[in-house]
């Protein structure tokens, strides 16, 4: 593999790593946000759910621009978008400034490095490209953990605007120095994914296409994912009566979420990338069902390590699906698709768990709708694996690269 390759793959993983960093810093802001200005958890919560609205009606346009338009622009455009949205949040005074930021954050920001950073890393590995994309997207999972760990302290210790503010100053830092790295390969280095039969939405031969049951998957998977991580460090707080074990927590989780996301990416390569979702979708469904039990600093703890590491394969599993399913030239758009709707999903579970707070004093009336959507994903996986093997494509992707690299590269 070229060095250049290598470079990109660390680009990618950096830009993952600031955007759902970014995205996940509502969970520790909840705090200070409520203290300050009074304002409700379900209204806080809203700034993540506008943020996830954005990632979804920007990760589709931006996913079929990803398509047709230079790299190095799009790059620019989620940079500056990722850096401004949080140097503004800095100064928000009122609610409609805080959902204003989050929307650019998610819409402009990070949805536009989303799939172009994926499409590059897929491009540059052809054999193991599960291992690839879940070293990138382990990067998702550490930057969800350490960005609200490390804003956390900082919001104890300089306040919280100032807190957004050295995120901001990281996030320049960090994306000035990988994105130029971030290069597609020469056009002899892309390998072409076999077109299956399977790749449009709709139904196809009386039943749901696998590409509509993927979409289906990815928002009850999201639905189920969304509220613990936005309210695990608020619920371990209250049971635990500490806000440095609530940030904890969500740290553990997203540091055994990256383990999470290679070990996925590495068992995908092996056992098939349903497959690996679904024993991910699985984990992530039993662990939201028992938190709720919970009542020990020490067994909450061990249970987050258990969820990030069964809730980040999910994203890695997610991603390669959607490449199985969708031409290689059709995959910034096919991908934006599918992501919306799971966004959509992240964005309403968070809302959620927020709204059943302010209505029940307790979390666990969404535990049970995580649960109940967790559960129905597993449905729609087995059926989504009924129907792609009745629909294999007629011949399987061989381990050799299908266009030959050139001598020059």
């Amino acid at each position: 593999m070229p060095l250049r390759g290598l470079l990109a793959a660390a680009g990618a993983t950096t830009a993952m790593a600031f955007g759902f960093g970014s995205l996940a810093l509502t969970s520790v802001f909840i705090r200070p946000l409520e203290a300050e200005f009074g304002w409700s958890r379900a209204d806080i919560s809203l700034a993540y759910t506008l943020a996830s609205i954005g990632m979804a009606v920007g990760g589709l346009l931006w996913g079929r621009l990803s398509d047709r338009v230079s790299i190095k622009t799009l790059l620019f455009i989620g940079s500056a978008g990722m850096v401004i949205a949080l140097a503004a949040l800095s100064f928000a005074c009122s609610l409609w400034q805080i959902y204003a930021a989050n929307f650019v954050l998610g819409g402009i920001g990070f949805a536009c490095l989303y799939a172009p950073v994926l499409a590059v890393t897929g491009h540059w590995f052809d054999r193991r490209r599960g291992l690839a994309i879940g070293i990138v997207t382990a990067g998702g999972a550490l930057g969800q953990g350490i960005m609200p760990y490390a804003a956390n302290a900082l919001i104890d210790g300089v306040g919280w605007r100032l807190a957004y503010a050295i995120m901001a100053a990281a996030t320049l830092a960090a994306l000035a120095i990988s994105m130029p790295a971030v290069q597609a390969p020469p056009v002899d280095r892309v390998v072409a994914a076999p077109v299956q039969s399977s790749a449009r939405p709709g139904f196809q031969g009386g039943r749901l296409s696998p590409m509509t049951l993927l979409s289906a998957a990815a928002f009850l998977c999201c639905a189920c994912m969304g509220f613990p991580l936005i309210h695990l460090t608020s619920f371990v707080t209250a049971v635990c009566g500490s806000s440095d074990v609530g940030s904890l927590s969500l740290l553990i989780a997203m540091l055994f979420g990256g383990i999470g996301r290679i070990a996925f990416g590495l068992l995908a390569d092996r056992a098939g990338n349903l497959a690996a979702y679904a024993l991910a979708s699985f984990i992530q469904t039993a662990c939201v069902a028992i938190f709720p039990a919970l009542d020990q600093q020490l067994s909450l703890l061990a249970l987050s390590s258990v969820f990030g590491f069964g809730f980040a394969g999910n994203m890695t599993c997610l991603i390669l699906c959607v490449r199985q399913f969708a031409p290689a030239e059709r995959f910034g758009q096919s991908l934006g698709i599918v992501m919306l709707i799971g966004w959509v999903g992240m964005g309403v579970a968070g809302y959620f768990g927020g709204f059943v707070y302010d209505s029940f004093g307790s979390y666990g009336p969404a535990f049970l709708g995580a649960f109940v959507a967790g559960a129905a994903n597993l449905v729609v996986l087995g059926v989504l694996a009924e129907s792609a093997e009745t629909m294999r494509p007629t011949s399987e992707p061989c381990d050799e690269p299908l266009i030959q690299t050139s001598k020059s590269t």
